[in-house]
């Protein structure tokens, strides 16, 4: 079994743990918040090296996006980022940029009405370019 760990500084409030089944091979995917202790988060991450198949970086991003290129890399994530030796790790920045843009897309297609002459308040649109670059073209 893959098992996939994403180190967050959010609240520990919100782990949780998944098993789930992707054409035939088995994942445990878990998110462990450490109530943003940096420390913590730097601790879990050595302490799981190599013993894990991929770390998310939760809680923080590594990149912000804009027109269509990562734009500018946060000088906070980097320490965290570079702690891992044999764990590669993500931060969900591209991710970000391409599923939320592309499910706008997707929804604009299937009701042309759903954006046009609406407005939209979201109030984090340096982290989710993407998004609010579609938004705005569909609407």
């Amino acid at each position: 079994m893959r098992r996939i760990v994403s180190v967050s500084i959010g609240s520990s409030k919100r782990d949780h743990t998944a098993l789930i089944n992707v054409r035939g091979e088995d994942f445990s995917i878990e998110r462990i918040g450490t109530d943003g202790d940096m420390e913590k988060a730097k601790d879990l991450l050595k302490a799981l090296d190599g013993k894990v198949s991929v770390f998310g970086m939760g809680g923080i991003g590594m990149y912000f996006w804009g027109g269509g290129r990562r734009r500018l890399v946060l000088r906070a994530a980097r320490p965290i980022a570079r702690i891992p030796q044999l764990t590669p790790m993500v931060d969900g920045s591209g991710a970000k940029n391409t599923l939320e843009r592309r499910t706008i897309e997707f929804l604009a297609e299937q009701d042309a009405e759903m954006f046009k002459g609406k407005k939209v308040l979201l109030t984090s649109a340096v982290d989710r370019f993407g998004m609010a670059q579609a938004l705005r073209d569909v609407g």
